[in-house]
């Protein structure tokens, strides 16, 4: 198995063979003598013969006058494409000229000679080596001019040039810089070669032909290098774009540019051979051979570099992933670019064989197309990344940072997840422009993607302007579902970033049970959800409508019966309907929103998930409660606005009350004052006094107010140094005491059933004892 570079290399030199036999033998045609007619007469013209049918006709009925219509070739293919389309009739006509092809191929030869010798006024060679000679010189001229061209170029911008990029921006101006650069000292080069040839062989057509034909040949085969140059980057491994390996990248571009080399060079000596008056069938001969050629060698391009072609689409994925159109298309790109050129062969031909237009589009369109595309891509991305990513150049992400990030299913997936998701809070930080550049730059690929396949669709011969053909209906469904994804996947980020932007529960932690109530979201986030689940059915709805309209079905039927189902429904579902007007006014109203902790009597908890008819409420000990809005009779909201916090502090009789007063309400403005606590508190911590009296304890009652959520962090805190305080202070907190009495008539009983007995009675007090619930 020959590597890479010895199949280029031999795949170059075979093709430097075949154009050495196409020029072996159009100069030997020249030279060869044999049968026919002789050098410098020609056969009767194709449509002489094709008329002399008809002058005998007219000779035997006496006519004199024959009134010939000149029409030109494009008034004739109008007609012809006007006519009705008939596959069949169309193949016999082909098969019929191909025939008149194929008997020319035994005199193709001589045709050569005959089409060389017309031009010949003495019957020898000179003339070909004289125009072959200025077409070397005119070369030479342009080639030394484009170089120095090239130099002063290069030198004049090497300061630009960065070795290490950061930034996918940077490495498409500097390729499409360089590529421009090449395109104009091919061009200067050429334009100067073609002067030269003018100077020296002006009054010398066949000179003139031939040096335009070598130096046009010399033109696309230099614009061909410039493009593939700067596509496949072989030199400059930063700044490739696509996922080559260096000596694939290398071997492949030399041997792509060797096949498009020949291929220029053949279609330059057919065209030549036809300007020197090569006949009719001779030179439809001679392109149907070299487009068999030129597609025989690119196929066998495409299936030596298939593997390197492949990744190449499949890009360089994210953990081993790859996306579900990429993986499709890996896998069935080279049998239908097989299928394709083949096709576009066959059909070429058989245009070629009717005189119909665009015969050679079909094969190398596509390939024009793509690089255009990729050019307008490129072109697009600069823009995308000027006006979409406000930061700095060094801090933008470059294609391959920006592949690590991807989306799995609608889960993030990163070669570092921190990264990843510091990258995406930098972006929701920087508003909504970086978060909508990945889809604006999804669209325009797609966008670009339909221009191209319009325009290879034109060259097809496809009308446009048919609205009966049903391609045009398919196509007009396509874009339908285009925009809508747009609107749908705009729409799906706008309210993302909204939710986003909203300010998130604080988590300052709590002590278990109710302690868990917090501060809920904004009424923005809350409704948010149901705004987009809203706006995204009715985008998916309103394009399925076009689409169906599109498709041919009267759709005026669906809304008639969409409105009696729908009183149908009304009247079989009325706990539905219920459920979801009663939702509407509690959101409405803004009684709850996600994130607070509400009571509904029976059930508590945490609101999780509202949806149209009924939410969630995650009750603090873990258990997840569905609540249809119908069923709501009543609802408290424990986070909303303020929390007052009143604490209970049990202290024994003899404690000063008025110096408890005074150490709170000192303890209050220290608190207010702590760096973290502080702010948290809406009004201080003060002493209510005394709010009850116990029989072994004195209650002593405290408050303060914070907001929602607050409360625990700030309670555990204020509890901790009560306790200090008290304690530095000399104030005791009371314990809870149980006086038993015995009566006098137990007085004489043994000492242990008098224990026991007296510890019956203090458990039994402290059973039925009820202690005060928190208000």
């Amino acid at each position: 198995m020959p590597t890479a570079r010895e199949f280029a290399v031999q795949l170059i030199d075979r093709a430097r063979a075949i154009l050495a036999l196409w020029v072996v033998c159009a100069v030997a045609g020249f030279c060869l003598q044999g049968a026919g007619p002789a050098y410098g007469q020609t056969e009767a013209a194709p449509a002489v013969k094709a008329l002399e049918p008809f002058l005998e006709k007219a000779r035997k009925s006496g006519a004199t006058v024959i009134v010939v219509d000149p029409k030109s070739a494009t008034q004739v293919a109008k007609e012809k494409a006007a006519e009705k389309f008939d596959p069949l009739a169309m193949l016999n006509r082909a098969q019929f000229r191909f025939r008149l092809v194929l008997q020319s191929a035994g005199r193709f030869i001589h045709n050569i000679g005959n089409a060389l010798a017309k031009v010949s006024t003495d019957g020898n060679l000179y003339w070909l080596l004289w125009a072959l000679g200025v077409s070397i010189l005119s070369l030479v001229v342009g080639r030394f001019l484009g170089a120095r061209l090239n130099i002063w170029a290069r030198d004049t911008f090497a300061d630009s040039f960065v070795s290490e990029p950061k930034e996918r921006s940077t490495k498409i101006k500097y390729l499409l810089f360089r590529s421009i650069v090449m395109i104009l000292t091919a061009t200067v080069a050429s334009a100067f070669a073609a002067f030269v040839v003018w100077v020296i062989a002006y009054n010398y057509r066949e000179t003139l032909v031939t040096g335009f034909t070598v130096v046009g040949v010399f033109f696309a085969v230099r614009v061909t290098r410039a493009v593939m140059f700067n596509i496949i980057v072989p030199d400059v491994p930063n700044y490739r774009l696509f996922n080559f390996e260096d000596e694939t990248a290398q071997s492949f571009y030399r041997a792509l540019i060797g096949i498009m080399s020949v291929a220029a060079a053949m279609l330059g000596i057919c065209l030549w051979m036809e300007a020197l008056g090569l006949d009719l069938n001779s030179h439809k001969l001679a392109l149907i051979i070299a487009g068999a050629l030129i597609i025989i060698m690119f196929i066998g391009l495409y299936v030596r570099y298939r593997t390197a072609l492949t990744q190449v689409i499949l890009g360089p994925g994210v953990h081993g992933y790859y996306p579900l159109w990429r993986r499709a298309i890996s896998k069935i790109w080279l049998p239908g670019t097989i299928i394709y050129l083949v096709s576009a062969y066959c059909v070429a031909v058989i245009r070629l064989l009717l005189d119909l237009p665009s015969a050679n589009g079909l094969v190398f369109g596509p390939l024009l197309v793509a690089v255009v595309v990729l050019a307008l891509f490129g072109v697009g991305l600069i823009i995308i990344d000027w006006y979409f990513d406000p930061r700095p150049a060094q801090e933008q992400k470059s294609g391959e940072q920006a592949a690590e990030i991807e989306l799995v299913e609608g889960e993030i997936v990163a070669a570092d997840e921190e990264a990843a998701e510091a990258h995406l809070e930098e972006d929701y930080n920087l508003g909504l422009r970086p978060i909508f550049k990945r889809l604006v730059e999804r669209g325009y690929a797609i966008l670009l993607t339909f221009a191209g396949i319009g325009v290879i669709m034109e060259l097809w011969g496809f009308d446009f302007e048919n609205q009966a053909n049903p391609a045009l209906n398919f196509l007009d469904i396509i874009l339908v579902s285009f925009a809508g994804y747009m609107a749908y996947q705009a729409v799906k980020i706008w309210t993302d970033y909204q939710i986003a932007m909203e300010e998130p529960v604080p988590a300052h932690g709590g002590d278990g049970g109710e302690a868990e109530m917090g501060v809920g979201q904004s009424r923005l986030a809350t409704l948010l959800p149901i705004f987009r689940n809203f706006l995204l059915i009715t985008i998916v709805t309103i394009a399925g409508m076009i689409v169906l309209a599109e498709m041919g079905v009267d759709i005026a039927p669906l809304f008639a019966g969409a409105g009696v189902i729908g009183l149908a429904v009304g009247f079989g579902a009325q706990t539905l309907i219920r459920d979801v007007f009663s939702g509407a006014f509690f959101l409405m109203d803004d009684a709850f929103r996600k994130g607070e902790y509400i009571d509904l009597g029976e059930v508590k908890g945490t609101v999780e998930k509202i949806s149209i008819r009924s939410f969630q409420l995650r009750h603090h000990n873990g258990p997840l409660n569905t609540v249809p809005f119908g069923e709501i009779r009543f609802l408290k909201n424990f986070s909303r606005d303020w929390v007052m916090m009143k604490l209970k502090l049990r202290v024994t009789y003899d404690t000063d009350v008025e110096k408890v007063r005074k150490l709170v309400k000192k303890l209050g403005q220290e608190l207010l004052e702590h760096p973290e606590i502080g702010p948290m508190f809406l009004q201080p911590l003060k002493s209510q006094g005394v709010y009850a009296m116990e029989d072994s304890a004195m209650i002593i009652r405290v408050k303060f107010m914070t907001k929602p959520g607050d409360q625990f962090m700030t309670r555990k805190f204020v509890y901790a140094r009560i306790q200090e305080l008290f304690e530095q202070n000399g104030i005791k907190f009371a314990h809870r005491q149980v006086t038993v009495r015995i009566a006098e008539e137990d007085q004489d009983r043994p000492e242990d059933e008098k224990r026991k007995a007296a510890t019956g009675a203090a458990q039994a007090a402290l059973d039925d004892g009820q202690q005060p619930a928190p208000t």
